[in-house]
């Protein structure tokens, strides 16, 4: 039985671990996001190509863009 009044505790040095590990986890959190998104782009990118490459040559149907207005 420890008859003493001392108490025990993490203190300074735990806090810091603690808070060192938090925000390595943050950081690593925030690149993984940023990888991810840049990954996504990458793909979208990638298949809008794939779905150029593959549509037949031939007219090309106006987009709304390229019709003129008949009025100016």
């Amino acid at each position: 039985m420890n008859t003493t009044s001392v108490e025990i505790t993490a203190g300074l040095g735990g806090f810091l671990v603690v808070f060192a590990l938090a925000l390595a986890v943050w950081f690593l959190g925030r690149d993984l996001t940023r990888r991810l998104r840049r990954m996504k782009r990458a793909e979208e990118v990638r298949l809008e190509q794939e779905r150029d490459d593959q549509q037949p040559p031939g007219p090309q149907h106006p987009g709304p863009e390229d019709r003129r207005d008949p009025l100016a």
